[in-house]
């Protein structure tokens, strides 16, 4: 298992099951209170998606694109997005990408868990 770090939060990479081909998934926690109040969490997910791949993955990010546009998760929800991340070399590909909000039962101020399908190799 890698770890990750961003913001201060823990993360992991971890293999993504139910997909037809295998496909290792980054997994990245983030506080809410790092990300600013007012900023939608697509937005969040595409800078950490950037920064994570250029940073652990050593893979230069131009650019990172997710739709549809979530403005926000409720309590214990999860939000299913498709990202298309460009590299700086002029490649790229379509990940499948999810926001879970930690925050149900007796849960409270937990980060949002970011994951999305790793890059294919170079």
């Amino acid at each position: 298992m890698r770890m990750a770090r961003f913001r201060g939060q823990p993360a992991a990479a971890r293999p993504r099951r139910g997909l037809g081909l295998p496909a290792l998934t980054a997994l990245v926690a983030v506080g809410a209170a790092g990300c600013g109040p007012n900023t939608d969490v697509y937005v969040d997910l595409q800078n950490v998606m950037k920064s994570h791949i250029t940073d652990k993955d050593h893979r230069p990010v131009a650019s990172v694109s997710c739709t549809p546009h979530v403005h926000d998760t409720a309590r214990g929800d999860t939000a299913h997005l498709r990202c298309v991340v460009v590299f700086k070399d002029g490649t790229s590909y379509t990940a499948n990408a999810s926001i879970h909000n930690q925050n149900d039962g007796g849960r409270h101020n937990m980060p949002d868990l970011y994951s999305w399908d790793s890059p294919p190799p170079e």
